[in-house]
């Protein structure tokens, strides 16, 4: 069939706008994958940009013939927190596509009523206060030490060093920051030690975990970052410098089965669909707590939920086609045409 490709402006690249891996900076780009792998499983694949005009970005939609939409987009001009208006285009356009719906995505774009949501039905968060713009400090005792995160990105986005604070005046100045800076509320929680593991899963009446993975915090007791800062995720030289990497989990069997249970009990409660990723932290006492959940994670063939995948011999072209044989099995019809 004939599957459209739906992505940000920004990441079109002007000499190959289709991912068709003309330049060497396309091949690297996970929409470049994703087309790959599609491609080789034999569909045909289109790159539409969701571009500034709404209305044109319908029509080309509605005009393409595509029997699927791949739904790679994460903002709309600029703001993350429109992800899930693409979403609902598409459902108001009864058109079939990949991943979350606009439920999903406001539940794990908004931490603050993800979390209250995840506590509600016993799943272990941490301690948490928003800060509205307007106010410098949470209401409420809140154990430091503390992160202070912007409440609606993603990707670490907005997450340094100083994000760990250890005092109140150290949590009001980062709120300030954020306020000023991102121009969104702040959400601080209380600090988690433990190994970090992010685990992969697929599916939507049965779910299925793939093996953890983990983020390796090398040198974090020699002045490293001990937490998913924006430059350990974006930049592989102080990664190496710090002696950060990604790796399988090495966790005993029973450990595994708590984990995936845990995982996919939060795929469900937070509405994801298709695939997804959470991130938790697990604690030297053995207690699983949830850190966030990532609806449209990086899926290009090296990022780590296909890695992981491939740990249970699926390779990547597999797995995009386990996506797009999971989206087509649960998108309804279309409504027919009422007749004269």
């Amino acid at each position: 069939m004939k599957i459209v490709l739906l992505v940000d402006l920004e990441a079109v690249l002007p000499g190959d706008p289709q991912f068709e891996g003309r330049t060497k900076s396309s091949r690297t780009e996970m929409e470049a994958h994703v087309a790959a792998a599609v491609r080789a499983l034999g569909h045909e694949a289109a790159v539409i940009p969701f571009g500034p005009d709404v209305l044109e970005t319908m029509h080309a939609l509605k005009g393409s013939g595509a029997g699927l939409v791949f739904n790679l987009t994460e903002r709309f001009e600029g703001d993350r927190r429109k992800d899930l208006n693409v979403a609902a285009l598409l459902e108001l356009l009864h058109l079939p596509y990949t991943g979350t719906g606009p439920a999903g995505l406001w539940l794990c774009r908004d931490k603050a009523a993800g979390k209250r949501i995840l506590g509600y039905h016993r799943i272990r968060v941490p301690r948490f206060a928003e800060v509205p713009p307007g106010r410098r400090k949470p209401a409420g005792c809140l154990r430091f030490p503390a992160i202070v995160k912007p409440m609606f990105e993603d990707g670490s986005d907005g997450i340094s060093l100083s994000s760990v604070v250890r005092s109140a005046s150290e949590l009001e100045e980062r709120v300030r920051m954020i306020h000023e800076g991102r121009n969104q509320p702040a959400i601080c929680e209380e600090y988690v030690e433990g190994r970090e593991l992010y685990i992969g899963v697929v599916g939507n009446q049965k779910r299925h975990a793939f093996p953890p993975w983990e983020l390796l915090f090398g040198r974090a007791g020699e002045g490293g970052p001990p937490i998913a800062t924006a430059r350990v995720k974006w930049d592989p030289a102080y990664r190496e410098k710090w002696n950060i990497r990604y790796q399988p989990a090495e966790l005993d069997p029973a450990t595994l089965r708590r984990i995936s249970l845990f995982s996919r009990r939060v795929f469900e409660l937070l509405k994801l669909r298709d695939y997804g990723r959470v991130d938790l932290r697990l604690t030297p006492g053995g207690e699983i707590v949830f850190i966030e959940a990532n609806p449209n994670p990086d899926i290009s063939r090296d990022a780590e939920l296909p890695q992981a995948a491939a740990l249970e011999g699926m390779e990547h072209a597999a797995l995009i086609g386990h996506i797009l044989n999971l989206a087509l099995r649960r998108s309804p019809r279309p409504p027919e045409s009422p007749r004269a």
